[in-house]
């Protein structure tokens, strides 16, 4: 079996105030001539259309995300959420940055509230999106220039009107001439369909108006550790890809179809809609585990009684000892794919490999170590591998726990994950001179790691490993009303670390229509203990055109001082229905000076070349390509670290 895989791994050893002196956080580079995608305000900070008045800046942005080159490609949803329940609104992932960075593609109930999303971070004063139910469509439309205005990145459309302003949806649903006799015509403009069955299609229809269907929360931040690498591919590299096809009552034998063809995976429904399929993502962390380095107590996410020796790492004494291993991944974790319909043959998505001194037990958490499960162990001095992928598959991160008796320990480890990526996303090399910037840092500048909890309320056994308290009607099969009340949640800092700042959000219940101002969910926060002082973090402030009961809230907040834990109450009034948190954590020193190097791989006339830069902290750079190149890969890596003398 071939394990070649990405994990990001954190180990804390009890010197942890050196450990973020050799880590490296949140490497990124990115090309001058392309938006940074890893961030929506960067992204909608692009010099292109960031000081365009506001109906051109609106056009260009709809403009490169439907582009072949640069934009989103329409197919299925993106199944996350292992347990989705009977409801339209928790089908889908909406998080921004994970659209732009890890999937890339989407249908019309996810493309258009992600357009919603960055018209939002673009900085216009509203922006909603519509269910329409008889051509079960959905459309974003954005208010500028005193109106609504109409786009479409699922279909590839918008309307002009006479005057050269951009029309509603209600216009393109009364207006028959907008489509079949455009004053103004587009590329694309809705290259599938007739333009006449175009207009009765939306004619035909009743709009729902829905307010803030995406998500903020996710980040594309990972640290480096000493002996790791990520190695980031603009093609597929064989099969491994996040596939989940019988959901959102699509066309399954159509998908397959698409599927099975060349490069096999994930693609555009339709042809020439887009140059790019799907990219992975590698992380590979093979720290040194002897005396002569410094890898692991610059690296270890928690331990006991061990220490390190000139063949590995060793019991100290007797009694309990352990040594556990972070995977935090930017990327959703993803395996080979051998049969579409059979998920539970999927492989070689994520596996540690190791040769013990002694006997051992490995255990993984996917709860950032509330529960465990065993997955293997040795009964003697011996090299094992162990395929994590059924266990890991669909999330972005777990830990890995090695227990060791007494004169055991580790000689040699390996953690490799394979993660799914959108190409669009990478720093792509174009013909001409490159201006590229490498940067570190997460989105605040901080060095910091995250730690995520994602609860969906249907699981009433998972909320419980949070809940410090709960004063609510709770029903977790309820459809849309799951928690009406208060509940307090307890976050810890990672082993070692303080929070610096977290995202708070969740998906609420919101009254409708004149109603929408008594909608008073809040989040609230405190770092001082369960019972508060609370600070309020978000509250309801939901506009009167909304008519579904569904939408989203989700700050973030940076605190005055790190703290080492956390409490959130979360008021469900009328209802919270899912809930998710990031807390981005800091060693007790921060330090991003560790020289990482950066290698560009390229295809040019036919000859692979790399070109390979070194840098320990923000730089500019270029590379010239004469004639176009095809890009292959971006790596980063961080060399093992000898001991100090």
């Amino acid at each position: 079996m071939r394990f070649d895989l990405i994990l990001v791994i954190t180990i804390m050893f009890a010197g942890f105030m050196n450990q973020a002196e050799a880590q490296v956080y949140t490497p990124r580079v990115n090309n001058d001539c392309l938006p940074d995608y890893t961030k929506p305000s960067r992204f909608a900070d692009f010099p292109a259309w960031r000081d365009l008045p506001e109906q051109e800046k609106a056009v260009k942005i709809w403009e490169f995300l439907a582009d072949y080159e640069t934009g989103l490609y329409p197919v299925q949803g993106i199944y996350e959420d292992r347990d989705p329940g009977p409801a339209f609104p928790f089908f889908d992932e909406r998080d921004l940055v994970k659209v732009l960075n890890v999937h890339g593609h989407g249908y019309c109930g996810l493309l258009s509230p992600t357009l919603d999303g960055i018209f939002a971070h673009a900085g216009f004063s509203d922006s909603r999106i519509h269910n329409m139910d008889a051509n079960h469509h959905c459309i974003t439309e954005v208010w500028f220039d005193g109106g609504w205005r109409y786009f479409d990145l699922d279909l590839r459309g918008m309307l002009y009107k006479p005057d050269g302003s951009v029309a509603s949806v209600r216009e393109a649903m009364t207006l028959p001439g907008l489509w079949t006799d455009p004053p103004r015509k587009i590329e694309p403009f809705y290259p599938l369909d007739d333009k006449t069955r175009m207009f009765d299609s939306f004619a035909a229809c009743k709009l729902t108006p829905m307010y803030h269907w995406y998500k903020n929360g996710h980040t594309m931040d990972f640290t480096l550790r000493p002996g790791e690498s990520l190695t980031r591919f603009w093609y597929p590299q064989n099969r491994w890809f996040h596939f989940w096809p019988n959901q959102g009552g699509f066309n399954i034998e159509f998908l397959t179809r698409k599927f099975e063809q060349e490069p096999r995976g994930l693609k555009s429904k339709h042809d020439g809609w887009s140059r790019w399929t799907h990219g992975n993502a590698l992380f590979t962390y093979s720290p040194r585990l002897t005396s002569g380095y410094e890898d692991f107590e610059r690296g270890a996410y928690d331990h006991a009684n061990v220490r390190l020796s000139a063949q590995g790492l060793e019991t100290a004494r007797q009694g309990k000892a352990f040594a556990t291993f972070e995977v935090r991944s930017p990327y959703i974790i993803v395996g080979r794919v051998h049969e579409l319909d059979r998920p539970e043959k999927i492989d070689d998505g994520a596996a540690v490999s190791y040769r013990s001194l002694g006997p051992v037990a490995v255990s993984v958490s996917t709860d950032n170590g509330l529960t465990w499960k065993r997955v293997g162990g040795t009964e003697g001095a011996k090299s094992d591998l162990i395929d994590l992928t059924q266990e890991v598959l669909g999330t972005y991160g777990f830990l890995v726990r090695f227990d060791f008796r007494e004169k055991s320990g580790l000689a040699e480890l390996c953690l490799n994950t394979w993660g799914q990526l959108a190409p669009v996303s990478l720093p792509r090399l174009l013909k001409g001179e490159n201006r590229l910037t490498f940067s570190l840092g997460d989105r605040y500048g901080y060095s910091a790691t995250v730690k995520e909890i994602r609860l969906n309320l249907r699981d009433p056994a998972a909320l419980a490993r949070h809940t410090v308290s709960m004063n609510a009607d709770y029903q977790p099969l309820r459809h849309n009303e799951k928690l009406m009340g208060e509940v307090v949640l307890k976050v810890d800092a990672k082993p070692g670390t303080k929070i610096k700042w977290f995202t708070a959000g969740g998906y609420f219940h919101t009254y409708p229509g004149r109603k929408a101002a008594k909608t008073a969910n809040a989040i609230y926060y405190s770092t001082a203990g369960p019972d508060g002082p609370w600070k309020e973090a978000a509250r309801s402030r939901v506009p009167d055109w909304v008519v579904h009961w569904h939408y989203g809230m989700d700050p973030d907040v940076v605190l005055d001082e790190p703290a080492e834990i956390v409490y959130l109450k979360y008021v469900g009034d009328p209802a919270v229905n899912q809930i998710w948190v990031y807390a981005h954590c800091q060693g007790r020193t921060e330090s991003n000076k560790n020289p990482i190097k950066v290698t560009h791989c390229y295809e040019q006339d036919g000859e692979i070349q790399e070109r390979s830069f070194q840098f320990s902290g923000k730089s500019e750079y270029t590379i010239n390509c004469e004639t176009e190149p095809v890009d292959r890969f971006i790596r980063f890596e961080l060399p093992s670290r000898p001991a100090s003398k």
